[in-house]
């Protein structure tokens, strides 16, 4: 099988050699590692990327690119790693006109899923752009069994007709963890006491400013530090508070400022627990990271998360209360160890590069022999 694959968007911050954790995820690693994946199972897999450093001009050439590649050469499909960059339907209009081959996307998150506020706060009206895209590929591939319940489900409130044709052409694959870079980061070294990571983006549906209070609370209970890897912009509504709490305990609170993604990657294996704070979770890329290298996990129980936890009460927590008061047991007794290996085994086993570009590569086999 051969396969055009079309790459996401890399925003300017996060580009380079060594790129920032911004770009972990759904830009960079796990494209890479879904690449990886798919070329192991013996498939050629041929990547269009541009090194455009605006959206309008990036778009532009991907389109003409895939133009271009799908004319000079024979492919069997094209698999887009995100729906909305470039839009699914320009790049069927590009097939249409110039060969017939079915396309694949991936969808990250959803417009209909009406808590990922981040679409809804920064493109409220592309809802149905959002449904279209999705009707307009031959299969849609989701992170979660969540994602795809929630995406029918949405759309089943406003029409039977489009969910019911979502529904034969949607597919829960996962999303593959770059094992690799994760493993080669590995430094060792010794321990300073028990870290506690926050390694979310800064919007809205991470809720910063409940984990700045829950941090707050511990930090004054305990002896533990604090890992925040990612910027925060000056203009958003916790900057302030976070440079204030890491001048308050200097070298108990650690600003990462979207650390290169090797050092990130190290800077987890040299952490103990990953707390997430989040109301919207489509799969949880950085949950998994850290389970991979060992941290013990503690998560609300929404979105995705029961599912990638594999509904372990040891890991999801009921509420902020609850989440400080396993913050506090944690530091003092340690991460338990049977706990840790539980979720890092599953993690590594089945967000794998192999494993979920098998299960990728089963939907690309359905719309390749029809």
């Amino acid at each position: 099988m051969k396969i055009l694959f079309v790459a996401t968007y890399l925003h300017p911050v996060d580009a380079g050699p060594t790129g920032v954790s911004g770009a972990m995820g759904y830009s960079v690693t796990c494209a890479d590692a879904l690449v990886a994946g798919l070329r192991g199972l013996g498939l050629q897999v041929d990547v269009v990327q541009s090194n455009a450093r605006r959206l309008t001009v990036w778009t532009g050439e991907i389109l003409a690119a895939v133009e271009t590649a799908v004319a000079a050469s024979r492919y069997d499909v094209v698999l887009a790693f995100h729906a909305l960059w470039p839009f699914t339907a320009d790049l069927r209009w590009v097939l249409d006109d110039t060969a017939s081959l079915p396309l694949v996307t991936y969808t990250h998150g959803s417009h209909w899923d009406e808590t990922d506020l981040f679409r809804f706060e920064h493109y409220p009206k592309l809802r149905w752009a959002d449904l279209g895209n999705l009707m307009a590929a031959d299969r849609v591939l989701v992170v979660s069994e969540y994602m795809r319940r929630t995406i029918l489900g949405s759309v089943f409130s406003v029409s039977e007709k489009a969910a019911g044709e979502l529904t034969r052409r949607i597919r829960a694959v996962g999303l593959p963890i770059d094992l690799e870079r994760i493993d080669a980061a590995r430094r060792p070294g010794p321990r300073n006491g028990t870290t506690i990571v926050f390694n979310h983006a800064p919007n809205t549906a991470k809720q910063p400013g409940v984990f700045l209070d829950v941090a707050a609370e511990i930090l004054e209970r305990t002896a533990a530090r604090f890992l925040v890897t990612r910027h925060f912009p000056e203009q958003s509504p916790w900057a302030g508070r976070l440079r204030e709490m890491a001048a308050a305990f200097p070298g108990r609170v650690v600003c990462g400022e979207d650390l290169p993604i090797d050092d990130y990657y190290a800077a987890l294996w040299q952490s103990d627990i990953q707390i997430s704070t989040a109301t919207h979770e489509s799969l949880g890329v950085a949950t998994l990271e850290a389970m991979a290298t060992g941290n013990h996990c503690l998560l609300p129980r929404i979105g995705s998360y029961p599912e990638v936890s594999g509904n372990d009460p040891a890991v999801l927590y009921e509420d902020v209360a609850d989440l400080q008061a396993r913050l506090v047991d944690l530091v003092a007794t340690g991460p338990k160890a049977e706990v840790v290996a539980r979720h890092r085994a599953a993690a590594r086993s089945r967000y794998s590069p192999a494993k979920v570009a098998t299960a990728v590569h089963a939907v690309l086999s359905e719309v390749v022999t029809g």
